[in-house]
């Protein structure tokens, strides 16, 4: 749905019929006064009580005090000579001089909508408008305003909820793509479990789009069944059993046992027969693989965490260690994070805190004699541990971004997890020995046979193509045939690939022609895109390859941007690479992990605390799913974004 991407709001009549109330501008008691409404920028005054439109040139009438809604109206449903992104863009502008002391007018039902969308962001139970000092608070501000009860407020989340459905499910209908996803499972406190499912896809506008789609109780007991016939029911329900992609998902029989249902029931409808649907999180395995490696230094993060739990414990116990911080000129503590030791990154983040107190750590010991600190010898296990998995959580913060591509990075932090545990880099230490030779094991059972469809992903990225495969190979496999082997099977397989988009596309073409799917493009965008496609074919003194071959021809781009726009890159060679741009939306929309869903599990573990355990699914899923859906708080707010989902 389009609350944080750049596509226009629910619809146009909807957005006009709302309008009517609110967004009226009052003329100045001057005629000869300034017009404040955007809305004027699209009408030359003819002075004679009509005013015209700059765009088709149609007359409407001007009376005074009659405001502007019948000329939005026109802009937005009836000029004929406005295209649709420019309408878009119109829509996204309405409301700009709503809280214009000048011009402002009450509307009872846009505050009530606004406090909706407050509960859902702020995620307040629904009893704050019960509260004694609600009401007077706000009719402070506004004595017109009456308050409504804690049903009502659920009952208004809900509908926005549904609104947002019906944006989402539209754009999503429309949508030319095939869509990824990811899912978890989440237990509540009041041991019920809960399964999210994500979509995630690339728009037209070469943008990276996510939505949770679904927070679903899911029956007892978490069977490979029950998630296969919940995560094909959300599919059905939101019609998108035939754009999928890929599902990401952690490394749990309970899963491996849902996808082999899942390919089952949709082979016929996924490319070749939903083979390669299947991603294992990535973020899961480096958890695996660096936890077998801590096994080797239990006894180590035991000592420390012990220490840090007995200094953090006690405010006097702290108050004697930020003494002793005082006096090495370090910065006092409020408090020692002890780690969560399921998730290897927080140990290795207490490790790093412990190594930064090492010397206040030892001096507490010694002169308190109350508590046994690590020994010397562990001191320094813990920074060699420290030291050696710092790429393990590099990769595990790129395999970890859901609101950009991660997919075309997965082999080379692959590649470099896998340099790492060589151990011709650890003769020198028989602790790092010991410990590659622990985590190769691990890492081979995962990833000896890298993941089809993220390696094939690395070959999209302009810097790398199919050459940064053949040096990969090459450094872990030498020379030989193995290396030829894999490389040849990693080209097979884009080739096919290749052939299925080429056809579908050669289909759609012959089918729609100049149909829906191209009138959301604007004309000269479109002239543009043919006008480079034919420039390609004609001068080109290769025209007779393929575009495959083309673009692996062409040499990678050379560049240290770190912060490289590989979606920028695709919008800009859409038009020279057709179907090499409408693969690079699919398989760049592919998440290495799933830790989009669990993000998810913070925002559901708030809304079902303690005080809040009597909250039915219906309503945990809208809250869930609205949140999410509102975006990032990072991102620049727009308020036009969603007032659709408030109107009535």
């Amino acid at each position: 749905m389009s609350l944080s991407g750049n596509q226009p709001p629910l619809s146009v009549d909807a957005v006009v019929e709302e309008s009517e109330s609110r967004s009226e501008t009052i003329e100045t008691r001057s005629t000869q006064s300034k017009k404040k409404s955007v809305v004027w920028g699209h009408f030359v005054d003819t002075g004679d009580k009509k005013v015209v439109c700059k765009h088709c040139g149609s007359a409407l009438s001007k009376v005074k005090g009659s405001g502007t809604s019948h000329l939005r109206r026109h802009l937005l449903t009836s000029c004929k000579s406005i295209g649709d992104e420019e309408r878009a863009n119109m829509l996204t502008t309405q409301g700009d001089d709503w809280f214009d002391p000048s011009t402002f007018k009450f509307d009872p039902e846009l505050t009530r909508g606004l406090l909706t969308l407050f509960f859902i962001d702020a995620e307040l139970p629904f009893s704050v408008t019960e509260s004694r000092f609600f009401e007077p608070a706000m009719r402070s501000l506004r004595p017109e305003y009456r308050s409504v009860g804690r049903q009502t407020v659920r009952e208004d989340c809900v509908a926005v909820f549904k609104a947002g459905c019906k944006v989402a499910l539209a754009e999503l209908q429309e949508l030319d793509s095939r869509v990824s996803f990811t899912s978890d499972i989440w237990t509540s406190s009041a041991n019920l479990g809960y399964l999210c499912l994500t979509a995630h896809w690339i728009d037209k506008g070469f943008q990276f789009q996510k939505r949770i789609i679904a927070f679903k109780k899911i029956p007892y007991p978490h069977s490979g069944q029950a998630v296969a016939d919940l995560v094909e029911k959300i599919w059905t329900d939101w019609k998108l059993d035939d754009k999928i992609f890929a599902i990401t998902l952690d490394n749990s029989s309970v899963n491996d046992l849902a996808v082999k249902h899942l390919e089952s029931r949709l082979s016929e409808k996924m490319l070749f027969g939903a083979s390669h649907m299947h991603m294992r999180c990535s973020a899961h395995i480096l958890n695996l693989i660096a936890q077998e490696g801590m096994k080797l230094i239990h006894t180590t993060l035991e000592n420390i965490r012990e220490l840090l739990r007995h200094i953090g414990s006690s405010g006097s116990r702290l108050q004697v260690l930020n003494s002793i911080l005082d006096e090495l000129n370090l910065s006092p503590k409020k408090g020692l994070a002890l780690d969560c030791p399921t998730r290897w990154n927080s140990t290795l983040l207490m490790i790093k805190e412990a190594l930064v107190l090492k010397g206040a750590l030892k001096r507490y010991v010694n002169d308190q004699g109350s508590i046994k600190g690590p020994s010397l010898e562990e001191w320094n296990n813990a920074e060699d541990m420290a030291t050696f998995l710092e790429p393990f959580l590099d990769a595990t913060k790129i395999f970890s971004s859901v609101r950009k591509p991660s997919s075309h990075t997965y082999i080379k932090e692959v590649w470099t997890i896998r340099r790492l545990l060589l151990l011709e880099n650890h003769k020198d230490s028989a602790i790092l020995m010991e410990l590659a030779i622990r985590m190769q094991k691990k890492f081979d059972k995962y990833w000896e046979n890298p993941n089809l469809i993220l390696t094939l992903a690395t070959i999209f990225d302009p810097r790398y193509k199919l050459i940064f495969l053949a040096f990969c190979f090459k450094k872990a496999y030498g020379e030989g045939r193995e290396a030829n082997a894999r490389l040849d099977y990693i080209r097979d397989w884009l080739k096919k690939y290749y052939e299925e988009y080429e056809k579908a596309c050669m289909d759609q073409d012959s089918s729609v022609g100049s149909s829906q799917g191209e009138r959301h493009i604007s004309r000269k965008r479109k002239l543009d895109e043919e006008f480079a496609q034919f420039k390609s074919e004609n001068l080109d003194l290769h025209s007779t390859m393929s575009e495959l071959e083309k673009y692996l021809q062409e040499k990678p781009i050379d560049t240290d941007e770190e912060n490289f726009d590989i979606l920028q890159y695709w919008k800009q060679n859409c038009g020279l690479y057709p179907t090499l741009a409408k693969m690079a939306r699919d398989f760049l929309s592919v998440q290495a992990s799933s830790v989009a869903s669990e993000f998810a599990f913070s925002t559901a573990g708030r809304l079902t605390d303690h005080l809040r355990t009597s909250m039915n699914n219906e309503t945990i899923e809208c809250l869930v799913c609205s949140k999410d859906w509102f975006g990032p708080k990072e991102e620049a707010f727009d308020l036009n974004k969603y007032l659709p989902l408030i109107r009535r």
